[in-house]
């Protein structure tokens, strides 16, 4: 991308921002969750699979500004956990044997997201950096026979955009968001679409669906193929 382009783009953004000179958005989510797919696990050796449903509460808070060049900041923090009881057979400690492992796993995290404001009209469209600091793991316990616990304590930059578009005289909108990054062999994407209404005196409701997947290779001493999905309903306020 020339230095022409980014810096229309950074122009763009600005003037995008300028309608108001500061903007606070604040919100909370029940997301209904259905976790499914691998976590590799060092004592059975091979890819456990994984199927669990749970549910949990994610929050958010923005800032939007008309400070021209500056980007707007969104904090989040998404409690994604689930956990299960799994009959193994073949396992290496118990030959010929099942065994039943109670199994929790937590993909929680904290995400810093940077972002401009390109479009803001009918079409509001966001483009930025988004910052994911995953604070959990896998834990297998069996008794007190096992005990086998792989943790993921680390920071995960992605590309974000989102794009809404407004419905003439109604107070609703449709809107969908993305962040994705690929690395050697790994690869993290985090999408969702939704229905939003926002009142006229910035109170609002939003349902939708998210899917987050995470297909890591050894990050810390974790490897997973899992996919987070199902909808969510939320409350939220825009001062």
């Amino acid at each position: 991308m020339s230095k022409r382009i980014i810096c229309a783009l950074m122009m763009t953004a600005g003037v995008a921002q300028a309608d108001t000179f500061l903007g606070v958005y604040v919100g909370v989510n029940h997301w209904q969750q259905d976790m499914s797919g691998h976590i590799r696990s060092d004592w059975s050796g091979d890819a456990v699979g994984v199927d669990f449903s749970d549910s949990a509460n994610n929050f958010y808070l923005a800032f939007e500004h008309a400070v021209p060049f500056v980007p707007n900041v969104m904090v989040m923090r998404s409690e994604v956990q689930a956990s299960g009881l799994l009959t193994l057979s073949d396992v290496a400690q118990f030959p010929g044997q099942s065994v039943d492992v109670d199994s929790e796993i937590d993909f929680s995290h904290n995400e810093l997201t940077l972002y401009y404001e390109v479009l803001d009209n009918w079409v509001n469209w966001d483009l930025g950096l988004s910052f994911k600091h995953f604070d959990g793991g896998s834990h297998f316990h069996a008794d007190s026979v096992l005990d086998e616990r792989s943790g993921f304590d680390d920071v995960i930059p992605m590309l974000y955009t989102k794009a809404q578009f407004e419905l003439p005289l109604t107070g609703w909108s449709v809107y969908g968001s993305a962040d994705a990054l690929s690395f050697d062999d790994n690869d993290v994407t985090d999408f969702e679409i939704g229905v939003h209404y926002e009142s006229k005196i910035g109170l609002g409701a939003t349902v939708g669906f998210r899917s987050m997947n995470v297909d890591l290779i050894e990050v810390g001493d974790l490897t997973s193929d899992l996919t987070v999905d199902g909808f969510f309903a939320g409350v939220n306020f825009h001062f």
